[in-house]
């Protein structure tokens, strides 16, 4: 698969910049080590706190705190004094992980491994002849903290919902073990990509990283 290679391509070359999700590593070189499926964008879970210009204005957003852990009151509060116009949300959003897979019947099998582990948000589509499957959670949160940089919500509020961010982002991470077993058994089925280990070679990935 020509696309496969440019995958991994960028994928390691991301590994060894530093800009993949560190907690999500190991289980995205198992993903991509399986013969016929790879991985394109994927992020482990997050939590922070978002000024959008307008709402649903995405690409012109800005985040003040962006953390793929449980966040703070101290720094909820040390990013919100950086807020200056337009809408100031918290969001905590779980893992989420694109697989392209070769053929019809490999969608439907990470279809059925992504609700199997706990990922009742999994889908799968067809573009542009690639058979897209996103691994996706429940545990989506937005709550308004503000407007234009005042802050609507008093510290006890934000404490609270704080509290339920990291809630949902502990669960949703939670889920990750499970997911990286599914995999496991996944790759016993469908077998090892010889094209994998290839670039892991030519990229020193195991330098770095014990290979799955």
């Amino acid at each position: 698969m020509k696309a496969k290679r440019e995958a991994l391509k960028s994928l390691f070359t991301a590994v060894l910049d530093g800009k993949v999700d560190e907690d999500i590593i190991d289980l995205l070189l198992l993903i991509n080590s399986i013969r016929g499926i790879y991985t394109t964008s994927s992020c482990s879970g997050r939590i922070g706190i978002i000024e959008e210009p307008s709402l649903g204005a995405k690409p012109l957003s800005r985040w003040l705190i962006k953390v793929h852990r449980e966040i703070t009151f101290p720094e909820a509060k040390r990013a919100l004094e950086r807020a200056e116009s337009g809408l100031i949300f918290l969001k905590s959003q779980p893992p989420i992980f694109h697989v392209v897979a070769e053929d019809l019947e490999k969608a439907k099998r990470l279809h059925e491994l992504g609700l199997a582990s706990g990922f009742k948000y999994t889908t799968f589509k067809v573009i542009s002849n690639r058979y897209l499957v996103e691994i996706n959670g429940t545990e989506y949160l937005t709550v308004p903290l503000g407007r234009d940089g005042k802050i609507m919500v008093s510290d006890n509020y934000l404490r609270f919902a704080l509290e339920i961010g990291n809630s949902m982002l502990k669960r949703s991470k939670g889920r990750l073990p499970r997911l990286f077993k599914n995999f496991e058994k996944l790759r016993e089925e469908l077998g090892r990509d010889k094209l994998f280990y290839e670039l892991t070679r030519k990229f020193r990935i195991e330098e770095k990283w014990e290979l799955p």
